[in-house]
């Protein structure tokens, strides 16, 4: 479970809460212990993105200079958004069905804190993990088709209330 963790946040292409789910389902005395190992190796999978982003960043300025319908002053635009709203931005990306390897990518590329993104990664995954642990603890089998049926939905209307919530506390 740690190791696809890892991976999801980086490379793998199929999201783990199913898998979180099924481990719950199979072994619901560890929910807490899985729960943990989930966030933990997904977000230091995310460092790892952030860094490769922070790397490839340096050269993402050259390749945009020979893409059509895109500038610096483009880019330049992104990284102010990024600057302004890492934390923001890490948090819907670590919580929503968003690729998180592009969101760590990116918040690596435009340059957002390290901490920020860090502290947004651990709110967005901790959340979405708990809910997916919390459905599979207590509902179980039911939370499976729940969460493959619904994943999107859920994740982006409770999205759309943190942002709500964030913009009425800023």
């Amino acid at each position: 479970m740690f190791g696809l963790s890892f991976a999801e946040s980086i490379i793998f292409p199929i999201p783990i809460d199913p898998l979180l789910a099924a481990c719950v389902i199979a072994r619901p005395k560890k929910v807490f212990l899985l729960t943990i190992l989930t966030i933990l190796a997904s977000v230091i999978g995310g460092i790892f993105g952030w860094i490769a982003g922070l790397y490839l960043g340096i050269g993402i300025q050259n390749i945009i200079e020979y893409v059509p319908g895109v500038s610096i002053n483009d880019l330049q635009n992104v990284n102010q958004a990024f600057s302004e709203w890492g934390l923001l931005l890490s948090f819907i990306g670590a919580f929503t069905p968003l690729p998180y390897k592009l969101i760590a990518l990116s918040s690596g590329a435009t340059g957002v804190p390290l901490l920020i993104f860090i502290i947004g990664s651990i709110f967005g995954r901790g959340i979405r993990f708990s809910i997916v642990a919390s459905l599979s603890y207590f509902f179980g089998e039911q939370a499976i088709k729940i969460i493959a049926n619904n994943l999107t939905l859920t994740t982006v209307i409770l999205g759309i209330f943190f942002i709500i919530l964030w913009f009425l506390v800023t």
